[in-house]
C-alpha cells in the first residue's frame, strides 16, 4: 500500500496504474484545516533576531550598509540609530560642520548621514542571511558587501577579506542579478 497526496485527475490516474499492479493506493489531503491554520511558531519579531547578517538601506540613494550581528538586531540598529543622531542633532557653526564633515565615526552608516546629507530608512532593515557560527557570518557578510559593489555604503570589506579570486565570481554574480532586475 502506498500513500500520496491527492492532486485532482492525476490521483485517480495513479490509483488506475497502481490497480493493475495489485498496489493499494491511499489518498490523503495536499493541505489539512491544520496546516492552514496552526502555526506552532510565532512569527519572530525582525528586532530580535539574532546571528544574522542584516542590510539598512539610504531613504536618499540606492546605497545600502551590509552589517553583522551575534545580538539581537534591534540592539544593534539601536546604537546605529544613537550614533547617527549624536552627530546629526548638533548644531553647528560653519567651520564646525567642515571639521565635522571630514571626522572619522565607528559606522559608515553614520558617516554617510553626516558627510553626504542623507537620511537612512530604519524601517525598511532587513536580515538578508542567518549565521550562528561567527566566522562563518564574517564570510557572508563580506560576501554580501562584495555583491553590493559600489552600492555599498560600507568602507572595507567587512571583518572578513575574501580572497581575490572570488572578485570575478562575486561580480558576475551581482551584474546578472542587477540585469535581472531592471527586466
Amino acid at each position: 500500500m502506498i500513500v500520496i497526496s491527492y492532486v485532482e485527475k492525476l490521483s485517480e490516474a495513479i490509483v488506475r496504474i497502481m490497480k493493475k499492479h495489485k498496489v493499494h493506493v491511499a489518498m490523503k489531503p495536499w493541505k489539512t484545516l491544520k496546516d492552514l491554520l496552526v502555526h506552532p511558531k510565532d512569527k519572530q519579531d525582525k528586532e530580535d533576531i539574532t546571528e544574522c547578517v542584516y542590510m539598512v538601506p539610504c531613504a536618499n540613494c540606492n546605497k545600502t550598509c551590509v552589517g553583522e550581528t551575534g545580538r539581537k538586531l534591534g540592539v544593534g540598529l539601536h546604537e546605529h540609530k544613537t550614533k547617527v543622531e549624536s552627530k546629526t542633532k548638533r548644531d553647528f557653526t560653519r567651520s564646525q560642520r567642515t571639521a565635522s564633515l571630514t571626522e572619522y565615526n565607528k559606522s559608515a552608516v553614520t558617516d554617510t548621514v553626516n558627510q553626504a546629507n542623507h537620511t537612512i530608512d530604519w524601517k525598511k532593515t532587513t536580515v538578508i542571511d542567518r549565521e550562528q557560527d561567527r566566522p562563518t557570518r564574517w564570510i557572508k557578510e563580506a560576501v554580501h558587501i562584495h555583491k553590493k559593489g559600489h552600492r555599498a555604503m560600507n568602507r572595507d570589506e567587512g571583518s572578513y577579506q575574501l580572497s581575490h579570486p572570488y572578485d570575478r565570481f562575486l561580480d558576475a554574480t551581482a551584474d546578472h542579478r542587477i540585469k535581472t532586475q531592471k527586466n
